[in-house]
């Protein structure tokens, strides 16, 4: 939805919840149970609520996703041998771009991964490379898709689009003639935790490794503003509901999470990996923000054992 239709469908509903509202307090005044003056006050505080209400519905879009420009990466990586820049079109009529980091072996294990917010393929990869981290991927490949919005991408970021696009992006690499289709791993820092949880739940995954995951949507809502319970809550657009697909999950969790994130709780976290019925490995870095996990003591060394581990030879 557009931010112009939300405006015109907030102020719509402004209109109408005045009129309702002042409806009901002129049959209340009729009935003189109350002064025309707080009538008034009483009005205008509701007034006051439903705008504010509106406001935190329609920013909420800005608030969880924002698409990074870092052009320079893209060209940079696109003249390098090992990786291929990628556009398809899925079933559901969409195209969706991203970048391909191609294993040297050959027809080789894959990640798909998804970013977290800021971030974009060409960005992800690029600072992959430059840290030199590959060698911890041991021999996959590994595909990085854009969310609609992001990227080379047409159309706005959606949580149910981001789980539309894993499965298209799941149904896509499986088609890949260097791609060992037995041995796919969905993974996800961030915002991307919720898609790699739903892929997992949804397709033949080898492994899932989560960085950063949250359980839903209304704990990061409830982490930045603390108001988003009992009536409140149909106010959060993107439920983000990781909890609910996590149980459908059959294949090996490996999940970080930080008790210094100050963007996803770790308690949120610690819920998500109760939920999951296959085995699970929780690990607890305790000094990391939100953007330093990946720098953390281990991190890397233990998702190159998990990727080793899962492998089906």
């Amino acid at each position: 939805m557009s931010q112009l239709t939300s405006l015109v469908l907030f102020a719509t509903a402004v209109l109408v919840s005045e009129y309702v509202l002042g409806k009901i307090i002129r049959r209340i005044l009729r009935l003189h149970l109350i002064t025309r003056n707080i009538c008034t006050r009483i009005l205008d505080v509701l007034t006051v609520i439903v705008i504010a209400c509106g406001i935190l519905y329609i920013v909420q879009d800005d608030m969880i996703f924002y698409n990074p420009k870092n052009e320079e990466s893209r060209i940079y990586l696109r003249h390098q041998p090992s990786y291929t820049e990628v556009q398809f079109t899925a079933e559901n009529e969409k195209t969706y771009n991203g970048m391909l980091h191609k294993s040297q072996s050959g027809k080789a294990p894959l990640v798909i991964y998804f970013t977290g917010n800021g971030q974009a393929s060409y960005n992800e990869l690029m600072g992959i490379e430059a840290q030199g981290m590959w060698s911890y991927y041991n021999d996959y490949s590994l595909l990085c898709i854009d969310y609609e919005g992001y990227g080379l991408n047409e159309g706005s970021p959606h949580y149910l689009n981001m789980y539309e696009e894993a499965l298209a992006i799941y149904d896509y690499a499986i088609t890949l003639p260097d791609v060992d289709t037995s041995n796919i791993v969905a993974m996800g820092y961030s915002l991307g935790t919720g898609s790699a949880t739903y892929l997992a739940a949804n397709r033949d995954v080898t492994g899932l490794i989560l960085v950063s995951p949250y359980a839903n949507g209304y704990d990061l809502y409830n982490n930045v503003l603390p108001i988003f319970y009992g009536i409140l809550k149909p106010l959060v657009k993107h439920k983000l509901p990781s909890d609910e697909y996590a149980p459908m999950v059959s294949a090996p969790v490996l999940m970080f999470a930080s008790k210094s994130d100050e963007v996803v709780p770790y308690e949120s976290s610690q819920k998500l990996s109760e939920l999951f019925t296959s085995p699970v490995e929780f690990v607890t870095v305790d000094w990391a923000y939100h953007t330093g996990i990946y720098g953390a003591d281990d991190v890397y060394s233990k998702i190159k054992t998990f990727l080793e581990s899962v492998v089906k030879r």
